[in-house]
């Protein structure tokens, strides 16, 4: 991880300890009550906008929803080859890994996913999933899938801080322990193939996770290949 990323995640741990970012961490509740997930993720605010939120804070920012709850993640670090592993972090240290811009494994929630893998590059429609999880029970699962992935034309997709030209992927997964499929979704750059946001279950019968990028974590000079002439100008494309 390069030394300035390392002191802005530094930083930013910093103001998260001592509560300077509690405002920009909260989330709204569905219903006024939250689930055991929602009661991980947010803080004590209620009815607060996440997009909102994004756009006052300088960094690297994703909206997440699962189990009628959403909320404001902040970047905390990012490593791996090219900084393709993100962990994405509520006030309490809740965490969603991204890994290539799709979910890869959680930590402080009842139900957790220990890892979520794909056999191939980005290159192929055909490929295998393998994932790993925690029930609330505390019992452990694994399970493998054949996966097909099919993308739609590039078309409009409203995003928290900005209107992007996007294509639309289905991804069809048809797991092989259960005898069941199932459907997720995904938005992409048609050019940088960059994910700006999903819908999918993190595992079979798992809960669906929905998020869509505030504020990218990828500079310019990485991502050179995205088409500048899109449908709006962002609010904001600073990150973490």
């Amino acid at each position: 991880m390069p030394i300035q990323d390392r002191r802005k995640a530094v930083l930013l741990w910093r103001w998260l300890l001592l509560g300077g970012m509690v405002v920009g961490l909260t989330a709204c509740a569905q219903g006024g009550r939250l689930t055991p997930m929602g009661a991980t993720l947010f803080g004590d605010r209620h009815g607060e906008d996440p997009a909102a939120q994004a756009e006052a804070l300088p960094y690297a920012s994703l909206v997440a929803r699962s189990q009628g709850n959403q909320a404001l993640l902040i970047m905390a670090h990012r490593s791996g080859e090219h900084g393709r592993d993100t962990y994405w972090q509520a006030g309490d240290r809740a965490t969603l890994h991204l890994r290539d811009g799709l979910p890869a494994s959680t930590a402080g929630f009842e139900e957790i996913l220990l890892g979520r893998q794909h056999s191939s590059d980005t290159g192929s429609n055909r490929y295998r999933v393998h994932a790993h999880w925690r029930d609330a029970s505390g019992q452990e699962w694994q399970d493998v899938a054949t996966a097909e992935r099919t993308c739609e034309p590039a078309r409009p997709v409203e995003l928290p801080l900005i209107r992007l030209a996007l294509e639309r992927c289905t991804e069809r997964l048809d797991w092989a322990s259960r005898n069941m499929h199932t459907r997720g979704v995904y938005w992409r750059d048609p050019v940088s193939l960059r994910i700006w946001g999903g819908d999918m279950a993190l595992w079979p019968d798992g809960p669906r996770l929905r998020w869509k990028v505030a504020r990218p974590w990828w500079s310019d000079a990485e991502d050179t290949g995205r088409d500048v002439g899109q449908d709006a100008e962002p609010n904001s494309t600073s990150s973490s």
